[in-house]
């Protein structure tokens, strides 16, 4: 009992607190799994997962209020939030100040802000070197390394995603108005920063706003100038596509030469462009869509969910998508089995099947199985007698 209350001073005095963390340091960030966050969303239940606060505390002005003037009050209050719930962030970085872009735009036109109601200039960077500076100290004080960190900072931000949709510029939403040319400029300049800062950090391009032609355009040309500083492709679909664009994604980046991308959907909520799906049919389409995705090579989901104005797919689309991080966390590989409806997860000690449209197992499993439907109905039964009449997962021992 004396060894006991020894240690419990030791951990008060150092600030460690009572209660074990649930998520040991070197696996925050290690899910596959993210959410979009912010506004109605403020919480995160996923075990070392990703956050990715939408619009986030990181953007320019809103940190350098002024040339050379600094407020990281709401930034730190951000990282701290996220922090004490052992959540990796994903930062974006918006690259606007106006008083920066009154330098080169003030003739030019504004659009509404994205997340507001006053008109604002969202060009490409006037002052090269004022950007530069921000994006160093920004990095510099969420990095980890030790020097110059915010106050309080357990472990740091290792992924920066360089602005949002700059492909998407329509009359009535748009988060940049230059061009692809002036996108990958900032790119460039955020690119050098960031590695100057924290070699080891990874660089995401701003997620393409789906697979319309005009973002094919825009995107092909911003390639072909940082094909030497491509880390992470990123892209959003907002209930247009059954698999979150994974697919087409996929293949519009081997069509452009990069042959083994890796790419993260920043942005996925359950939904499809030609029918109207019930409740039901959303819970079902949560567990072939998230399965679907990682088939056809994505890295990491975000789930936008509650966050969409809509409100979401609704709360059986929730409660499947929390059986899909319980059960479809931590693969190792992901596999499509035959042409369709059945995809292979392996795990270090057992492997799951995600099986759909009455698809029967393959022949090479056999012996007792453990079936979890998409709705939570669970089931032990002979390998030989699964049908998936219903989206299910079945665990192989």
């Amino acid at each position: 009992m004396q060894k006991c209350l020894s240690v419990l001073v030791v951990l008060l005095l150092l600030g460690a607190g009572c209660a074990p963390r649930a998520v040991a340091p070197d696996q925050i960030g290690a899910s596959r799994f993210g959410r979009l966050v912010e506004g109605a969303v403020t919480e995160s239940d996923i075990k070392g997962g990703w956050v990715r606060p939408h619009p986030g505390p990181f953007w320019w002005d809103q940190i350098e209020i002024e040339q050379d003037v600094y407020d990281w009050s709401e930034a730190d209050r951000v990282v701290t939030y996220w922090q004490e719930r052992d959540q990796a962030l994903l930062a974006t970085l918006w690259p606007f100040a106006q008083w920066d872009q009154a330098r080169c735009h003030s003739n030019e036109s504004t659009v509404k802000h994205p997340f507001g109601d006053e008109q604002v200039w969202l060009r490409n960077v006037c002052h090269n070197e004022s950007f530069d500076e921000w994006v160093n100290a920004v990095v510099e004080r969420y990095d980890g390394d030790g020097a110059d960190d915010m106050p309080g900072l357990r472990y740091g931000i290792t992924h920066w995603e360089i602005g949002n949709e700059p492909d998407l510029q329509t009359s009535e939403l748009s988060f940049f108005q230059s061009g692809p040319s002036a996108y990958a400029e900032v790119y460039r300049l955020a690119y050098a920063q960031i590695k100057q800062a924290d070699p080891d950090a990874t660089l995401l391009f701003g997620g393409m706003a789906a697979m319309h032609q005009f973002g094919r355009a825009f995107w092909e040309e911003v390639f072909t100038s940082e094909r030497e500083r491509v880390e992470v492709f990123n892209i959003h679909s907002l209930g247009a596509s059954d698999q979150f664009y994974a697919k087409e994604y996929h293949e519009f980046l081997v069509q452009n030469g990069f042959l083994q991308p890796s790419f993260w959907i920043t942005e996925a909520l359950v939904g499809s462009r030609f029918f109207q799906w019930d409740e039901q049919q959303k819970a079902r389409m949560t567990l072939v869509g998230y399965a679907q995705a990682f088939a056809n090579g994505a890295a990491r989901v975000f789930d936008v969910g509650r966050h969409d104005p809509s409100g979401g797919p609704g709360d059986l689309a929730e409660q499947t998508f929390a059986r899909v991080v319980e059960l479809m966390d931590g693969f190792e590989k992901a596999e499509w089995i035959g042409q369709n409806s059945l995809i292979k997860f392996t795990f270090s000690d057992r492997v799951i099947f995600v099986a759909w449209d009455g698809v029967k197992l393959p022949l090479s499993v056999s012996g007792r199985v453990q079936t979890v439907r998409y709705d939570g109905v669970r089931k032990q039964m002979d390998a030989r007698e699964v049908r998936a009449d219903e989206p299910m997962f079945v665990i192989v021992p």
